[in-house]
């Protein structure tokens, strides 16, 4: 998977892919040593967090994880909750973030959802701590492309790096417009939720298919990794997700690179990309 380490954007370059925290809400040592091997080892280097998992847990995870590694060897993300986002905690709430971490600087930051956010005061907040060195970029996630359109026509928005949103073989209402939108302006994709959402039932709803089942035995893949293969087919979204197991996050990595055009082709006629709007998904 080495080969498929990077995404570049407008002259920058991205992990493309990353593990996601999620799982580090009510505590696992486990995933915690996991994340550390594989980082260590140099197979994974881009780590996803925000202070509303856990309420901070899961930023204090990655801060354990981070003084096992070494900050030079992970790209860290977080996320600002919109109710943070405003006069009087903004600064308060990125400064309690990098606390919770134990470093000094976010490689990328991203608004969590719009929501009634008031978006010239959080771009003029981002590029203050781009200036103080607090983070090296910004970005949201949960815009749709209204939201983008909206974001673009403030002073400096079009500094946005990056637009994290839901995306899996089961949820693919972006490549109709939202994705080809950010492409065409620059902006990093981002998915979450990429091998499924028991939330939204994404994840059986491929496991439990016949002929993913079937394409799964013949390669001797899980459903996980090969979501993870369909996500990573495409070198222009950078793709997270996640595992307790380091098993796992070496099995489903591993499995990105066994999977022919042919079952790519099959996984597109199983759940097709859709041919009209629909709504963003969100977590």
């Amino acid at each position: 998977m080495r080969e498929f380490s990077s995404i570049t954007v407008q002259d920058t370059q991205y992990p493309l892919y990353g593990l996601g925290t999620t799982v580090f809400w009510n505590g696992c040592p486990e995933a915690e040593d996991a994340f550390a091997s594989v980082i260590c080892d140099g197979l994974v280097r881009m780590i996803d967090c925000a202070e509303m998992y856990g309420d901070g847990r899961c930023e204090e995870a990655v801060g354990r994880i981070v003084k096992k590694t070494g900050r030079q060897q992970v790209y860290l993300v977080d996320k600002i909750l919109p109710d943070n986002a405003v006069p009087g905690r903004f600064r308060k709430s990125l400064t309690q973030s990098l606390r919770r971490v134990g470093t000094d600087h976010f490689d990328l930051y991203l608004l969590h959802w719009r929501e009634k956010a008031d978006l010239p005061f959080v771009i003029d907040q981002m590029e203050r701590a781009v200036k103080d060195g607090l983070i090296v970029r910004w970005g949201v996630s949960n815009f749709d492309v209204k939201d983008m359109e909206d974001l673009f026509a403030c002073e400096n928005g079009k500094r946005c790096a990056a637009d994290q949103v839901m995306y899996n073989l089961a949820t693919r209402g972006i490549e109709y417009d939202l994705l080809p939108w950010l492409e065409d302006h620059g902006v990093l994709p981002m998915s979450y939720s990429t091998l499924g959402s028991s939330m939204m039932d994404t994840r059986r709803v491929v496991a439990e298919n016949s002929a993913v089942r079937r394409i799964c035995e013949e390669l001797q893949l899980s459903p996980a990794a090969l979501m993870l293969a369909f996500a990573l087919r495409n070198r222009n979204v950078c793709t997270l997700f996640s595992s307790r197991s380091e098993k796992h996050i070496r099995e489903n990595l591993a499995g990105a690179g066994r999977v022919p055009a042919s079952v790519f082709e099959e996984l597109d006629e199983l759940f097709p990309a859709p041919e009209s709007k629909t709504p963003l998904a969100k977590l």
